[in-house]
């Protein structure tokens, strides 16, 4: 069970790192091929659609935990369930279509500074966007059929290849047909399709035999009753990722926006492992009892802790070099003490997904929904006073305040670590303190930077080793399989 476990962290890992790698790649190629304000109005799309996301009641995440809590029970007794969810997602996204085209032909027409020339082709081209969000709420329901079997390859596959294809086929279209937005974004909606169809493709082929006419009203009501509150919880969640930035921008102008948007984006990257690693565990702790799943989430916390701070705290030694090098002096000197506190951040914002989702997995959606409502008003209130009084330094600090009392507020109801296991985290505690602490004391040196970021993930590793019974097995296991991969090398 443990080979397979680390064999689908690896999966999704990667899969998540491929679409990185390929917009890396892509971005400035869109940017040189149909200009800035194009790129600008294919984002402010992609935003649209990200946010209206949250139109799907939860429906993606409610069939995800309910076929996960099913497991390998027979078609028979699924096929109800992924039937019922893909067609409530079907409905729900139709509607949810209607409303984005309104607001998003109001934001495009009145809200948005768009060029004269730019604005028709812009109009002209949206109503090819809004088919995407249906679209995009139908790919949950397989997607989380293939996880809740614990198919990772092929769910990570299919979603990294979805997302690279709509990066790429827009590109080979405007290279054939031309730049304008009429090209573009017709070829985004068939990119979707395409993935779409093949990844329900791959899903009904594994949970046939199905039925059509599988529509089920009692699995509806439960999927709407789990689903809501995952719902509020997209709701909120998109507000507190995003108000600091309009915040900076109405208070500190757009330039400001940038010094923390660029640190801002670096850290959210950093999170690959803890989504990652909480992606694999949602379909075993769904259907795990809840003590079971609180004692697995405990082993998976205390690894997360020590692994991911052996990225994150050399990451705090480390991004003011690598910013130097990547954006240039002037731009580090603003975003260097940024990014260090927003990777203090991201440290705790990523152990957060481990008791997150463990609640949401376990049937308890309401909570991960009640913290983040109740995080709203102070987070407005502390982050509108800490820019007054201490510019883009006070909105990190007031983002990191956030994610860490969302952090503590999660383990606290999730109950995943207790009083021993709490213990065990301590060194870890320290640690990254003490690693904040230098950086913010102490003007070093990058290759003294460099040297002190590597201490500190061996450190962290070490600890965890020691500390962590799961995280030698994982390790051991890891040692024995490039050994083996080794010597059949070397036989061969």
């Amino acid at each position: 069970m443990s080979a397979r476990f680390s064999r689908n962290l690896v999966y999704n890992i990667i899969g998540s790192l491929l679409p990185i790698v390929s917009a890396l790649i892509t971005v400035p190629i869109y940017i040189h091929l149909i200009g800035a304000p194009r790129y600008g109005i294919v984002s402010i799309a992609w935003i649209l659609l990200g946010y209206f996301g949250f139109l799907d009641f939860g429906l993606s995440r409610a069939s995800a935990n309910a076929l996960g809590r099913l497991g390998y029970a027979t078609s028979a007794e699924r096929a109800p369930v992924f039937m019922t969810a893909l067609y409530l997602n079907l409905i729900v996204g139709l509607m949810g279509s209607v409303v984005l085209f309104v607001v998003g032909s109001f934001l495009l027409r009145d809200a948005i500074t768009i060029s004269p020339d730019l604005r028709q082709e812009t109009l002209a081209a949206f109503p090819w966007m809004v088919p995407m969000l249906p679209l995009g709420m139908v790919l949950g329901v397989p997607i989380g059929a293939l996880e809740s079997r614990e198919r990772f390859f092929l769910s990570s596959l299919l979603l990294a290849s979805g997302t690279m294809m709509g990066q790429m086929l827009p590109l080979l279209f405007a290279l054939i047909f031309g730049n304008s937005l009429g090209v573009i974004i017709p070829s985004l909606l068939l990119a979707r399709l395409l993935s779409v169809l093949l990844t329900f493709a791959i899903a009904v082929r594994l949970e046939w035999p199905i039925r059509p006419a599988g529509f089920h009203w009692g699995w509806a009501r439960k999927l709407f009753g789990y689903g809501a509150w995952v719902s509020i919880t997209g709701l909120i969640s998109p507000v507190l990722d995003t108000f600091d930035q309009i915040l900076i921008g109405r208070m500190l102008g757009a330039a400001a926006i940038a010094y923390y948007a660029v640190p801002m984006n670096l850290a959210m990257r950093s999170q690959v492992l803890a989504t990652a690693l909480a992606r694999t565990l949602f379909p075993r702790i769904s259907r795990e009892g809840r003590e079971a799943g609180r004692r697995i989430m405990a082993h998976a916390t205390i690894s997360l802790i020590y692994v991911f701070g052996a990225i994150c705290a050399p990451a705090i030694f480390v991004v003011g070099p690598f910013l130097e090098i990547w954006v240039g002096h002037d731009f580090a000197q603003h975003a260097r003490p940024i990014a260090q506190i927003l990777m203090l951040g991201a440290w705790m914002s990523g152990i957060a997904f481990m008791p997150y989702n463990q609640l949401q997995a376990q049937g308890q959606p309401d909570l991960t929904a009640k913290v983040r409502a109740a995080e709203v008003v102070p987070f407005v209130i502390g982050l509108w006073l800490l820019i007054s009084v201490s510019g883009l330094w006070g909105a990190a600090v007031a983002w990191a305040i956030r994610v860490g009392g969302d952090c503590f507020a999660l383990l606290w109801l999730a109950r995943c670590l207790e009083e021993s296991s709490l213990l065990r985290t301590m060194p870890a505690v320290v640690l990254m303190g003490l690693s904040f602490g230098i950086v913010e004391t102490v003007d070093l040196e990058p290759t003294v930077s460099l040297v002190l970021g590597a201490v500190a993930s061996l450190v962290f590793l070490g600890f965890g080793l020691v500390l962590e019974p799961a995280l030698r097995d994982a390790a051991r296991q890891c040692i024995k399989w490039m050994l083996a991969r080794i010597l059949r090398r070397g036989a061969s």
